[in-house]
């Protein structure tokens, strides 16, 4: 009632002096006059809503770096780059010790016969010898005959026979495509065959062929056919040597 008087007053009415008893119940109190007029203070209301969010505040500035933390597990392997250029070459090594010796190799077969020599320097004469006796010879080239003869009553007996080549200046003519220049050494079968043919009879015919020779060796080699050969008559067991076997020019006829 009388904080309304109070109340009252004070919109309506000027405010007098405050009575005495007055100001001393406010000295005593320790109070003020608003306290008074307006009244003690009511207990706390309820919170309100809360209101909408704030737009986000600007960036803090980075914090520090924290401590590494512990490695992952290794990753799978990437798939292998395309190969880099090639370097420059190195230096040279150091060559190597020797190495151990290998087999001897197999023999070789016999070379080409080396062209002939210049002829060497004439030496003193000799001492003279004795007349020597000629003997029938003749020299046939491939694929010609060659005929050896006696006079009647006389057998022919070969003294040699080479058929292959060891003059490159005979027979160099009508060879095809075959070789004068390269040697090509005789058989001791192709002298068998001339004397199965010829030995002990008066005339024989000897075919300069390889096909007569049964020969299989130089088949590209031009060769030729070379006899030497003597006219006999034995008497009493004896051979007996006469003008027959002078030499008989018939070579290359």
């Amino acid at each position: 009632m009388f904080l309304a008087i109070l109340l009252s007053s004070e919109t309506s009415v000027p405010v007098s002096a405050v009575p005495p008893l007055l100001n001393k119940l406010l000295k005593d109190q320790n109070v003020t006059l608003g306290f008074i007029l307006k009244g003690l203070q009511g207990p706390p209301g309820r919170d309100g809503i809360s209101g909408m969010s704030g737009p986000p505040g600007l960036q803090g500035p980075p914090g520090e770096h924290g401590d590494p933390g512990v490695p992952g597990m290794p990753g799978e392997a990437g798939m292998s780059g395309p190969p880099g250029l090639q370097g420059p070459s190195g230096l040279d090594g150091q060559p190597g010790s020797p190495g151990l010796p290998g087999p001897p190799g197999l023999i070789g077969g016999s070379g080409m016969a080396g062209p002939p020599g210049s002829p060497g320097f004439q030496g003193p004469p000799g001492m003279p010898g004795p007349t020597p006796i000629r003997y029938n010879g003749t020299v046939k080239c491939e694929e010609d005959t060659a005929w050896l003869r006696c006079n009647e009553y006389k057998h022919i007996s070969i003294i040699s026979a080479f058929w292959g080549r060891r003059n490159f200046g005979l027979c160099t003519e009508h060879t095809g495509s075959l070789l004068t220049d390269k040697y090509c050494p005789t058989m001791p079968k192709f002298l068998t065959k001339v004397k199965d043919a010829c030995e002990g009879t008066t005339m024989c015919e000897v075919r300069a062929t390889k096909s007569f020779f049964g020969d299989t060796t130089c088949y590209d080699v031009y060769k030729y056919l070379e006899v030497y050969y003597k006219c006999i008559e034995v008497i009493n067991g004896h051979e007996v040597v006469n003008e027959d076997n002078l030499l008989n020019a018939n070579f290359l006829g």
